[in-house]
């Protein structure tokens, strides 16, 4: 036993493992002189110092010797207690971290040994490894390396402590309560993998009433349900899971759940409890571009659903919350960018035009067919040259103008181009309702 003192305080330490670890993480030791601080083992002084700024110990011997001498002191404590080897499911969790405090102490020899320990320990190079040590030691004494003991039923080995707790209570293995309190003491310790732990500590009714893999699935789909997981629900959820594959993934899951009403619906965001403002067509084309551009995304969107829904990549309430969603969004395309380019096309903006379809067919199909339906333009199925002469066209544009805008050597050239074009418009020397469709026939 170690007995720690300073500022008042006296703590008392199994190993000296614990020791160096409240030396690492008591904020109080921070403005403290080493001298300041007294540490006894066995009634014993222990020499206590800075090392680079970090509060250590030094103790005689040589360091292979003292190094395991760590290792003893927590395989006797925690690890054998009463001579009999503990799974790690059976160790505290903060006893279980000091084995790899040691591992990570065998890669600055420095911090624990002085100068002349590590020297005479080392190789003919003056090197130390302690990690290599400290790894033969522990599969002579537990029976693993660094790579942890295998865990459950599996032949997968961790050195995670949450893991080895997770799949024993998976398999109702009888945990000890101490380990289990520091897990409810601690309860961001399962990581995101092994969130579904968390779930078989807080309730017991689920332990060992299904494989860790069905677990795992049930914690995440529970996971966004209100109330999740509880002992009110457990009996019941394990009983459907008997129907679960042994495998299952989380759209079976899902799915199954929703069958037997264990789940609900989801509902709608809450944005879609406000009305969308749709705002007012300036024109004809504005009006069909917002229908065809609405149909399109529905069309889109809903063979893509049915396309994941008949692969079973999402579930059914998944899909039919995306489906409603759909037809929400169908009534709520705003007039906005059919404004916008109807607007360009107005004032003869065959810059704008030019950027939104002067492209590939399968890039803003909606814009070009809109066109069509509305200016009789054909902008789709044609070759590059009469495509870009039908937007020039649609902006008003005859073959002179064409050549003039594009012969401009700057982009200051061009926009003078451009407000010429739309102060002739303006005045209403050309309407563009007429013009437009007599360029692109005469160029078909």
């Amino acid at each position: 036993m170690y007995q720690l003192s300073f500022a008042g305080l006296s703590l008392s330490l199994g190993t000296l493992l614990e020791v160096l670890a409240v030396f690492r993480t008591d904020a109080r030791l921070l403005a403290l002189e080493s001298s300041e601080i007294v540490l006894e083992h066995g009634g014993q002084p222990v020499q206590v110092i800075r090392h680079n700024g970090a509060l250590t110990v030094r103790r005689p011997g040589m360091a292979r010797d003292v190094f395991l001498s760590l290792i003893d002191e927590i395989d006797g404590a925690y690890f054998r207690p009463n001579g009999v080897l503990q799974a790690v499911w059976q160790i505290r969790r903060s006893h279980w971290k000091l084995l790899y405090d040691a591992f990570d102490l065998a890669s600055t020899p420095r911090l624990i040994f002085s100068s002349d320990q590590v020297e005479a320990a080392g190789d003919a190079r003056g090197r130390l490894d302690l990690f290599e040590l400290l790894q033969s030691e522990c599969e002579r004494r537990f029976g693993f390396r660094y790579a942890g003991p295998e865990y459950g039923r599996t032949r997968h080995r961790s050195g995670r402590h949450e893991v080895h707790v997770a799949y024993a209570l998976a398999e109702g293995w009888a945990v000890p309560e101490a380990v289990l309190e520091e897990y409810r003491q601690l309860p961001d310790r399962f990581t995101s993998d092994m969130s579904w732990g968390r779930v078989l500590v807080d309730v017991p009714e689920l332990r060992g009433t299904m494989p860790p893999d069905k677990v795992r699935v049930l914690a995440s789909v529970m996971r966004r349900e209100q109330g999740g997981i509880s002992p009110v629900n457990a009996a019941l959820l394990a009983m459907v899971m008997r129907l679960a594959p042994n495998s299952p993934t989380f759209e079976e899951i899902d799915d199954l759940l929703f069958r037997h009403g264990l789940v609900q619906a989801h509902g709608l965001p809450d944005r879609y409890a406000t009305p969308q403002p749709l705002g007012t067509a300036v024109s004809k084309f504005a009006e069909l571009y917002r229908q065809n551009m609405a149909d399109k995304r529905w069309d889109t969107t809903v063979e893509r659903l049915r396309k994941e829904r008949t692969a079973r990549e999402i579930s059914q309430r998944t899909f039919d919350l995306q489906m409603q969603i759909a037809l929400l969004e169908h009534g709520r395309e705003t007039f906005a960018l059919g404004n916008e380019i109807s607007e360009a096309i107005d004032s003869g903006d065959v810059h704008y035009l030019l950027q939104i379809m002067d492209c590939p067919d399968e890039r803003n199909r909606v814009a070009k067919q809109t066109v069509r339906d509305v200016f009789g333009i054909r902008l789709l199925g044609v070759r590059a040259a009469v495509r870009r002469r039908g937007i020039f066209a649609l902006a008003g544009y005859d073959e002179a103008c064409q050549a003039e805008w594009e012969s401009a050597g700057s982009a200051q050239a061009r926009q003078r181009v451009i407000e010429v074009h739309q102060a002739t418009r303006a005045a209403g020397s050309v309407h563009p309702a007429v013009f437009a469709p007599l360029q692109v026939a005469h160029h078909a």
